[in-house]
This record gives C-alpha cells, structure tokens and sequence, in this order.
C-alpha cells in the first residue's frame, strides 16, 4: 500500500486506529491521506505533464489525482466543504466548518526527486479561526503526523514534545523558506536573511527546497533545526491556509510557536512573512534581530 516499508500496513492499521481514538476526524484525514500518498508514491520518480503557474510554482498531474482521492474519501464520510489547493481555492460566504487541503506540498522538490523528506500531504479540519485536528503525511518516507486541538500531537504513534533543552538563536539552525522567483521576495525576509548570517544571527542558516513540513520537523526536535522563516506577500501568496493549518496545529501541540514579526497569532488567511519556531524565546529573538540589529 505504502513506498517503503513491508510492515507499512500494519503500522497504519496502528496509526489510525489510535488517530481515531484521539479524534474521529483525524482517522477521516488520514484514510484521505493514505489515499492521497498511494498515488504519489506510485507518481515518484516518473516524467509527468507539468503546469507552470509561475517561476519554481508548480502543479502536475500527481497533485490532481491526489486532490481527487481526498475528495472521495473526505465526501464518503463528511458533508463538509473542502477548501483545496488544487480544485476549489475559495469558499462561500458564511462557510465556517470545513475540511483544509494540500494533495501534495513541494510539488517542486516532488517533480525533481530532490529528496523523500519534502513532499507531504497536508489535511485539517478547520472551524471559524481554530484548526481542530491535523495530518501531515509524508508518503516517500511513510512518516505520519498528527494532531488535535488540546490532546497533543503524534509522530507515528508516538507523543510528539518539542525538546526543552535550553536554546538560543545563536545556538541554532535556521531555515529560510523562500519564493523560487526572487522578484517577489519581501524587503522584510531578504533583511532577515542577512541579519541571520551576522554575528547576531544563528549558527546555521539554510535555503532548502520549500516545503511546509519543516515545522513538524521542528517538532521532532532530533537536530537544532529550530526556526524556520516563511516568506509571503500579499501580492502574490506563497503560503496559503493550507500550506500553514495542518503543520501549524502539530507544533503547537508539541510545545512550538506560529507568529507572525509582530509576534501574534498568524492569521491562515492573511499574507505576510512568518516565524516558525521550537520556543516561543526563539521566535522573540528573530523579531528583535530585526528589530534592532543593522543588515
């Protein structure tokens, strides 16, 4: 059923069984999920018809068969709507219970095999401003996240507790989630990014393949990858409400922080550069980087 590994079905057996214990809805979204990630792992490593909706933005095939099978699932046991990527972008007014869906982040990293980490299946169940169950799938490496609002967060069955060794920015790697086409980067992240390779700044600072998991990796706590910076602009969104919801909710039931540099609660539907963070020190730290330290 899975890419990886023999035992993988009795895993999921596990994992769902023990999902649908915490949440009914989170055993919905990870039958979608597991639906979603057969498809992409069948996809993997194979030439697709590619739709290039900007410069590194792009979508195949895979994307939309995997958005297809969430849809059936989800339908099969919600009359919820579903607010997708890939097939219905927008919702109708009032619409305020609803199912949150990306078939398939890091599309790019996907389509040039720049490795089984990034791409994931992103699934969470919204109601007015709060996120009340996520799964975030990871199907070339058959690693499960999830997590309900309230009763903690889950890796593969196991309690997920964001590690509370003490931390500094200048102890930490940070990663630096940016726009492929650099004409649209913000004043405000292309700052960040010096600010953070200065003396001031963290010990280690990266640009990997964009992908919105990198907070449940965060979450793990298993190197000092700490904080991650997500650049946005309201003139062109990089990452949307189902880029952030499901990611977001497994942090912060693990112990982490999304802010925004104000320092608030992020806002799923507003664009603007953000801080993903272990510790809620950590994120204060890059604000006040940028505050007051010169570029």
């Amino acid at each position: 059923m899975f890419c990886l590994r023999y035992d993988a079905l009795m895993n999921f057996d596990s994992i769902l069984n023990h999902a649908r214990e915490i949440d009914p809805d989170l055993g919905i979204a990870i039958e979608a999920a597991a639906a979603a990630g057969q498809i992409i792992c069948d996809g993997s490593g194979k030439m697709h018809d590619v739709e290039l909706k900007g410069v590194g933005d792009l979508v195949s095939k895979v994307d939309q068969d995997a958005d297809i099978a969430i849809a059936k699932v989800l339908k099969q046991h919600s009359d919820l709507a579903i607010l997708s990527e890939e097939s219905s972008p927008s919702l109708d007014d009032g619409v305020t219970d609803f199912w949150i869906v990306d078939p398939l982040d890091a599309t790019s990293a996907f389509l040039t095999q720049a490795g089984p980490q990034y791409p994931s299946v992103l699934i969470n169940r919204q109601q007015g401003e709060t996120t009340t169950s996520s799964v975030v799938y990871f199907p070339l490496t058959d690693e499960w996240f999830y997590a309900a609002k309230g009763r903690g967060a889950w890796k593969d069955g196991k309690r997920l507790i964001v590690s509370d060794e003490p931390m500094t920015l200048l102890e930490s790697w940070v990663e630096m989630n940016q726009y492929a086409d650099n004409s649209l980067e913000t004043e405000l992240f292309s700052s960040m990014r010096q600010r953070l390779r200065s003396k001031y700044g963290a010990r280690l600072v990266t640009t990997n393949p964009p992908h919105s998991g990198v907070a449940v990796r965060i979450a793990e706590s298993i190197s000092s990858l700490s904080v991650a910076i997500h650049d946005n602009a309201e003139t062109h969104v990089k990452q949307a409400a189902w880029d952030i919801a499901a990611p977001r909710l497994v942090l912060q039931e693990a112990g982490g922080v999304v802010v925004n540099f104000s320092g608030k609660e992020l806002n799923l539907f507003k664009a603007e550069p953000f801080i993903v963070a272990r510790t809620n020190s950590l994120a204060q730290e890059v604000i006040e980087l940028f505050e007051t330290q010169p570029t």
